[in-house]
């Protein structure tokens, strides 16, 4: 089966910026998943997003959607040419139409419309809404309506940019499964652009992790958790003590000085005798968060750091890890 998407040595750079913004990736997408651009603000994951849709021109690189076509050094296919739809952040929907209208307005050469309306209403979940108008909608039944009329057209690919970041939490937990469950029913290919680690994790059957403009990593949730390539990547799926070589020989530990090192806060083993690698630390303050307490102290070097524990601490403790707690990187 040909990829839904496939990009290849892609480029884009901006009039008054020192470097590119998108510099030489590649990536493709299989048909039928969902994979989000994960990444930080200034990443140039909604540069990407525009090369794709056709609202900018690639410097240099190739972009084909299921096998055709529609940039490269000599060809542009126009936006409205590609069917890809979008989902944009403030959702975009016309205040004057009503929810039939704004999905209709995409639809515009399908014969049978009003069928069509219905059905990805239903497919959304908001079957008997058609005559509302945006303002008589919630937040999740604005987005909802969003991801309707960009589903109406039966696009070859969806792009949802930044679809949660306008909805408090608890209404993101709650729509976010949603959205996956919407999204593998259509069957459309997806691209899921956020800079909430949390939503890609959630949304995405691959998420592909960029920075200035470069991907680091790609893959699944579960293997950019457990082995990511460098402590950026480890940063962005959960807070992380990073170590320099003294600092885990504060431990024992016999460290290279050429490697960085990192720790999840909530990989340490506190008061744990049989730790391999441990040493006492002097508790500056612990926090109770809830569920766990989150602690700062100062190794033996002088270096702080922060990890959580089950229960408060205070004094000296006894901190340590093992060799599977510990993450390695090239410095």
């Amino acid at each position: 089966m040909e990829p839904a998407l496939h990009i290849e040595n892609l480029t884009k750079s901006f009039s008054g910026k020192d470097s590119p913004v998108i510099k030489g990736i590649d990536l493709e997408l299989k048909t039928g998943t969902i994979v989000s651009i994960l990444g930080e603000s200034g990443c140039g994951k909604t540069t990407l997003a525009r090369l794709v849709a056709g609202l900018e021109t690639p410097d240099t690189g190739v972009i084909k959607l299921q096998n055709t076509l529609v940039a490269d050094s000599t060809t542009f296919i126009q936006p409205q040419n590609r069917h890809i739809g979008m989902v944009f952040q403030d959702y975009a929907l016309f205040p004057h139409l009503n929810v039939g209208n704004n999905i209709t307005y995409g639809i515009a050469k399908e014969s049978k419309k009003e069928n069509r309306v219905d059905e990805v209403l239903r497919l959304v979940g908001l079957d008997g809404y058609k005559n509302r108008f945006p303002h008589q909608l919630s937040g999740g039944q604005q987005q909802r309506v969003a991801l309707a009329r960009a589903l109406a057209p039966r696009p070859q690919l969806l792009i949802l940019d930044e679809p949660f970041s306008n909805l408090d939490a608890s209404l993101k937990l709650h729509l976010r499964n949603e959205i996956f469950d919407i999204i593998k029913k259509s069957g459309v290919t997806a691209l899921f652009l956020t800079h909430d680690t949390q939503d890609a994790m959630a949304v995405a059957d691959e998420i592909v992790v960029l920075k200035s403009g470069r991907i680091e990593q790609y893959g699944n949730a579960k293997s950019l958790y457990e082995h990511p390539k460098n402590a950026y990547v480890a940063s962005l799926f959960g807070p992380i003590a990073l170590l320099q070589s003294e600092d885990v020989n504060s431990f024992d530990f016999p460290s290279e000085p050429d490697k960085v090192y990192a720790i999840r806060q909530g990989h340490f083993l506190v008061s744990e005798a049989k730790a391999p690698y441990r040493t006492k630390v002097k508790i500056d303050r612990s926090i109770f968060l809830g569920n766990h307490y989150l602690n700062t102290a100062m190794l033996p070097n002088g270096k702080v750091i922060t990890f959580s524990s089950a229960t408060h601490l205070e004094g000296k403790v006894l901190l340590g890890f093992t060799i599977e707690n510990l993450m390695i990187f090239n410095s």
